[in-house]
């Protein structure tokens, strides 16, 4: 692993600091622990020790492969500390179905900051917390990795590494989206920042700051870095019912008053309403214009029926 740019740094909330490690990579991570976040070192060998210990800046520092027979077990957990506070409930606190096949001793007087935050059954230590700057390191004597132990299959896997992330992340809170006129709170850091709006629009502002100029929607790009925010229009834009007369009133809005028809309209309106019930009335008498006359036909068919059928009996 290299060096992780300083931009990257600033917008990461976590760092996981893996094996193999290089003097560049270890002074990032230092670097982003001492400005307050948290690293997390998961030995995955007792040659790990050797880049945890110019990370703690401890060159004495040993580490060494435990011997385990079956499986070993988190016995010893502080319950307090707020990685595990999530777990104080009791039913959430066991992790005795998590095993661990392979673990690293670590001497718990080498960290004389250090917290222990978990133990295995055997009393060694598992999970070891030691301040750096403003920020800390969590030591973990096993990793998640498959042949190490089950942790990164049991549940309680990612309610830990969500808890380390509160810890650590100084961000400010990136909300799932925002709309017109919101404020968006950029990263912190020492370099200045330009926000580029979705017109095209460079806009230099200054890290850590509020950024209100969210008069466009689309996607604004803060540099240097990746992050990218979208601003949406308001819901409100969306609908299209009108409004009722007292909502403009409760704006302010003035409305114009209605004027007061003259006596000409007034009759104008009496004629027109005296002319719509004279046609209703003449399409009702149409209606029955045309039953009479279907009753009229109907009487003469029966009636010539009945005179064909006369002689026919005189005749028999």
């Amino acid at each position: 692993p290299v060096a992780v740019p300083a931009f990257q740094l600033q917008e990461a909330q976590l760092a996981v600091l893996g094996a193999g490690a290089s003097d560049a990579a270890v002074a990032s991570a230092r670097q982003f622990a001492t400005d307050g976040h948290i690293v997390i070192v998961p030995l995955t060998s007792a040659a790990g020790g050797e880049a945890l210990g110019r990370l703690l800046d401890l060159p004495a520092l040993k580490v060494t492969e435990a011997t385990v027979r079956n499986y070993a077990l988190l016995a010893q957990i502080d319950f307090r500390h707020p990685i595990f506070t999530p777990f104080a409930d009791p039913r959430f606190s066991d992790f005795t179905k998590i095993h661990f096949w392979k673990y690293r001793r670590l001497d718990p007087a080498q960290f004389t900051d250090g917290r222990i935050v978990a133990s295995f059954d055997s009393g060694d230590p598992a999970i070891v917390q030691v301040p750096v700057g403003k920020g800390s390191v969590v030591v973990l004597a096993s990793s998640w990795l498959p042949a190490d132990s089950q942790l990164a299959l049991s549940s309680k896997f990612v309610p830990l590494l969500h808890a380390l992330l509160e810890q650590s992340s100084d961000l400010p809170p990136q909300k799932a989206q925002y709309f017109i006129g919101d404020e968006v709170p950029l990263p912190p850091g020492p370099n200045p920042l330009s926000v580029r709006k979705p017109g095209g629009t460079e806009l230099a502002t200054d890290a850590g700051a509020m950024f209100t100029a969210t008069d466009q929607p689309g996607v604004y790009h803060v540099t240097p870095g990746t992050l990218r925010f979208v601003v949406n229009l308001a819901p409100d834009e969306s609908r299209i019912a009108p409004l009722a007369a007292d909502r403009f009133t409760s704006l302010g809005v003035p409305l114009r008053d209605a004027v007061a028809p003259t006596p000409a309209e007034i009759a104008l309106r009496e004629s027109r309403a005296e002319a719509i019930e004279v046609e209703q009335r003449q399409k009702l008498w149409r209606w029955l214009v045309v039953a009479a006359l279907g009753v009229l036909l109907l009487e003469t068919l029966i009636a010539g029926r009945l005179s064909r059928a006369t002689p026919s009996h005189a005749a028999t």
